[in-house]
């Protein structure tokens, strides 16, 4: 509740901070140009901010328009990220020039039009940037969050069977079908691209729905399509047990009717279980476990057990394992048992990020998540955590994009 509060008035005072920003930059504009700037950015930052706030408090009232959720979610999160943006350049500029009077009050006084050379300058960075993270956003609630990227990730084994050297496998993860709503065209697309794209299997790591079996009856038919030279699996996810406070028999309730809208759409589920995957007489194992991951208040059951999964299992000499929440291969599955390669989800990669390969990562994710999206290897073991297809909570993807991945796996040579 503190925290609610903080960024309820919080982001009011960013508003006034930020508008520092727009006032010094256009302070030697004419007239017009200068007030419509000014009054812009006033009336549209108010405007959200009043608007989000409201719904925000009285959200009880409004739960069953989803426009206006979303709205609400967009609204207020763009606007703070963007203030924030700007005031990050406003507070740098602020404390240089105020090392800047410390150290040479003399001087100040007497070229007071270098220091506001260079705080003008900071303040238009601060505007660029805070109109490139708009920007961002925009793109991210509307096209970006249907902006499906293809990622090969190529893995070489010593153990792997030589008669599943090449193995290609298509990854996909964490759909969450009740926040397309009746968006069919976008998935389609998706769906075209995973056939494309010829693989051998097909693994579905989890969260097929946010909270209920009844959100992918429409969608059966589209995933059906899905095609792969051998087989699909799938596993359930957190979500798949339902959201909130419910009792035991209600997450069972959930899981058993998204375990069967699995079956309708053609995979073969793994709860707790395993299956062997045979090529030209040789084998290997595939193991599905049911989620596992730390809960808050009890809201999503914790019943992974790989244990349990490989019981009465027949020696191969190679395993996938897919686990929905990347935190069970930390605590259960490195260097404590004999998994080659783990495939998770979970994580959307935090939906929002900054990625320059060799230079920057930054993700909400990381906040979260010690391994939050990509490949991570220790010794000869493997996790892959795929950054999901579909959107929860914030309805956008700013800077990480949705993801197909591909995984091509091939034995090392002698």
């Amino acid at each position: 509740m503190i925290a609610y509060y903080l960024i309820l008035f919080g982001t009011g005072f960013l508003i006034l901070y930020a508008y520092r920003a727009v006032h010094m930059v256009s302070h030697e504009w004419s007239s017009g140009p200068k007030w419509t700037l000014r009054i812009t950015f006033l009336v549209l930052a108010i405007s959200v901010y009043v608007s989000t706030s409201y719904l925000a408090i009285y959200r009880d009232d409004y739960q069953d328009n989803q426009a206006l959720m979303n709205y609400t979610t967009v609204g207020a999160i763009t606007l703070s990220v963007t203030l924030l943006s700007i005031t990050v350049f406003q507070v740098l500029a602020d404390l240089l020039l105020l090392a800047r009077v410390l150290r040479h009050r003399v001087s100040l006084a007497k070229h007071p039009g270098r220091n506001m050379k260079r705080r003008t300058f900071m303040n238009k960075t601060a505007l660029g940037l805070g109109a490139v993270v708009l920007g961002s956003f925009l793109w991210g609630t509307t096209k970006g969050r249907y902006g499906w990227r293809i990622l090969v990730n190529r893995l070489s084994f010593d153990n792997l069977p030589k008669a599943f050297d090449g193995l290609r496998i298509v990854q996909i993860s964490d759909l969450h079908l009740g926040s397309f709503q009746d968006n069919y065209e976008p998935l389609r697309e998706a769906v075209q691209m995973v056939n494309d794209l010829a693989p051998d299997y097909i693994f579905f790591t989890g969260d097929l729905v946010n909270e209920s079996p009844e959100e992918a009856e429409h969608w059966i038919e589209i995933f059906q399509e899905l095609r792969a030279k051998r087989d699909k699996y799938a596993i359930l996810g957190n979500h798949d047990y339902g959201w909130g406070r419910l009792t035991e028999e209600e997450k069972d309730q959930n899981s058993a009717g998204v375990i069967q809208m699995n079956k309708r759409m053609g995979f073969k589920v793994l709860a707790n279980s395993h299956d062997i995957l045979e090529k030209d007489g040789e084998k290997i194992a595939l193991v599905g476990v049911e989620n596992w991951g730390y809960s808050e208040e009890n809201w999503f059951p914790t019943r992974g057990d790989y244990r349990k999964s490989v019981r009465d299992m027949e020696e191969v000499p190679f395993k996938i394992l897919l686990s929905h929440d990347p935190t069970h291969w930390d605590h259960h599955i490195l260097e404590k048992e004999d998994v080659d390669l783990t495939l998770a989800g979970h994580t959307h990669g935090g939906q929002m990020g900054i990625r320059i390969p060799g230079l920057l990562e930054l993700s909400a994710g990381q906040l979260f998540y010690k391994r939050y999206a990509g490949l991570y290897s220790q010794g000869k073991q493997h996790l892959y955590v795929n950054r999901g297809m579909g959107f929860l909570i914030f309805p956008g993807r700013v800077g990480m994009p949705p993801e197909i991945t591909v995984h091509e796996l091939s034995r090392n040579k002698a």
